[in-house]
């Protein structure tokens, strides 16, 4: 390519170089050989980033495998940017993390700077900081986006952030960070002139982040071409019948319609969904990586089935750029819609019921009851605009106990919990606190540990005879997909520890709600069919000698079977 570039150059014009040079990000980085840490940037097994470095789109998203060098593309094409004044207004990288920042000041832009003192390090006009340099006349800004919606421990509003204005921005690892920051990122663009905005990720799971970035852009794959049959290979969508082996064991790439070995170096880039022009989108694997044996990738597939689900997501995620879920991770509509009964939603009940809300834009409301030990069923779900509707909806359907969420609206929600006469709980997501939920009848706060009131919600739905839920309405349809929009993951933090978490990849507020609900049926008696006296009906109501979901809470003796209205046992036998 760099051949092909050079010999256009007009002998009458010997300044052309120069002026190629700072049009084009790839033959700058080739033709001045510029230094990164593993060597000079090389054209020779990086053929797939030629493309990439030089397309000028203002909105791109890379779905790539790890260590594939990426990275050090999107720094190049900022640099050259930068120095060229492309960017006069400056460049924002974010990381996930601070200490991310600190990484990459260390390990890949210093070393730029020492080992270019005449390409780059001369532009660069201030190192001190770890995240913040000058080059040229503009300002490069590094920052760390954290998943308490805070960057760099600034105020969640980020007023300093707030103030930086740039001409492109790069998300870096763009699935490790908090999808509510990066629309105030995003804003940092809005009084540029070029507005480039770069997402790039190795994908986590399924319609999240990166892959979902993906799926709407005009979807770019690396097509590798066949020299004996001429066929297009595209090694991401063919695995693993892309893959063989020779006589020996070893694996290599193969043609899907002659069987013959292919070259990564012999691709090209061919664009799935052209009509799609508001997005430039790539996706690379390890699979054309010059660096990685082929002969791994297929070993390691060959025995994926015995691997623990978190390696597979890592085997698909790292090596594969592919979007992974073990089926054990995510519900699916259809396990919720298994759990539809033959009553339809109902408008009203005697009672007891218990409530789970979760608070939004709306507040997202499910009603239930205990119809027998070991059910819970759902009778009503419904999105509600105010919380004196939530009122009407609690009295309407006699609520005894009812679980909210404690934020974003924490004094409406202790409003209201002061000026109703049933008990309300607010709900306090802790990453810390470990089994039963934690209630806290003086301040009335019930705390858990998220992951596990997530999972119960998960073994609710998928254990036959534990939940039912009213017939199939477009409100069902829509609990239905809410209670989907949730995978399981897992997540490495900042000192090593691997641990599982929830990701959210669509509306899931009622998948909230659910888990407030079952909360909430804790503290609620078995229901009793209509049409007992009055007084069997309020004794057998006051029985909380059960766990709701058939666990055999050792029963009281003889004489001492009734108690309290108010009972502390876990519906889960925990």
């Amino acid at each position: 390519m760099a051949r092909r570039a050079a010999a256009k150059i007009d002998p009458a014009q010997p300044d052309m170089p120069a002026k190629i040079r700072a049009v084009d990000a790839w033959y700058w980085a080739v033709n001045n050989a510029i230094r990164l840490t593993a060597g000079p940037f090389a054209h020779a097994g990086h053929e797939y980033l030629a493309e990439p470095l030089r397309d000028t789109h203002p909105n791109q998203v890379a779905m790539k495998g790890s260590q594939m060098g990426w990275t050090e593309k999107s720094v190049l094409k900022t640099l050259h940017g930068m120095i060229h004044r492309r960017y006069p207004q400056g460049v924002l990288h974010l990381f996930p993390t601070a200490d991310d920042v600190g990484d990459f000041s260390k390990a890949r832009f210093n070393p730029l700077i020492e080992h270019n003192p005449d390409h780059i390090g001369r532009y660069v006009r201030s190192t001190d900081a770890a995240n913040i340099k000058k080059i040229g006349s503009s300002m490069l800004y590094l920052r760390g986006a954290r998943s308490t919606q805070r960057i760099e421990g600034l105020a969640s509003t980020s007023s300093k952030l707030k103030s930086i204005p740039v001409d492109r921005i790069v998300f870096d690892e763009y699935d490790e960070m908090d999808q509510a920051m990066i629309a105030l990122a995003v804003e940092r663009v809005a009084h540029s002139t070029v507005k480039e905005i770069e997402k790039l990720s190795t994908p986590t799971v399924p319609d999240y982040g990166i892959d979902a970035a993906y799926k709407a852009s005009d979807r770019h794959v690396w097509a590798i071409r066949c020299e004996r049959c001429q066929h297009d290979t595209v090694l991401e969508i063919e695995f693993p019948k892309c893959l063989r082996r020779r006589q020996d064991g070893t694996a290599y790439r193969a043609c899907v319609r002659c069987g013959g070995e292919i070259h990564q170096r012999a691709g090209r880039w061919v664009a799935m969904s052209p009509s799609v022009k508001d997005c430039r989108g790539w996706w690379i694997s390890q699979l054309c990586s010059a660096y990685v044996d082929p002969t791994v990738i297929l070993d390691e597939h060959e025995r994926i089935s015995a691997l623990p689900p978190g390696e597979r997501q890592v085997f698909y995620n790292s090596k594969l750029a592919a979007a992974y879920v073990d089926a054990a991770n995510r519900l699916s509509p259809q396990d919720v819609y298994r759990c539809i009964g033959q009553d339809a939603m109902e408008t009203r009940h005697d009672g007891p019921t218990a409530m789970g809300v979760d608070v939004g834009a709306v507040l997202h409301v499910v009603i239930g009851y205990r119809p027998a030990p070991g059910l819970l069923k759902i009778c009503h779900a419904a999105r509600l605009d105010s919380w004196n509707d939530l009122h009407d909806l609690a009295l309407r359907f006699h609520v005894e106990c009812a679980v909210i969420d404690r934020e974003p609206e924490i004094h409406k929600a202790r409003e209201f919990q002061q000026a109703e006469r049933f008990r309300v709980f607010l709900a306090d997501y802790q990453e810390y606190q470990r089994g039963d939920a934690r209630w806290d009848l003086d301040h009335g706060l019930v705390v858990m540990n998220r992951t596990e009131l997530l999972d119960r919600v998960h073994g609710a739905v998928t254990t036959p005879g534990r939940l039912e839920i009213p017939r199939l309405t477009s409100e069902i349809e829509q609990y239905a997909a809410e209670m989907s929009n949730m995978v399981k993951v897992l997540v490495e933090k900042p000192n090593g520890s691997r641990i599982y978490e929830y990701k959210q990849v669509g509306p899931d507020h009622y998948r909230h709600a659910t888990a407030y609900f079952l909360l909430a049926a804790e503290r609620i008696p078995v229901a009793t069919p209509a049409g007992l006296p009055w007084m069997q009906r309020t004794m057998t109501h006051a029985i909380m000698d059960e766990d709701p979901l058939g666990r055999g809470r050792p029963q009281a003796p003889a004489g001492r079977g009734y108690s309290q209205a108010v009972t502390d046992y876990n519906p889960f036998g925990r």
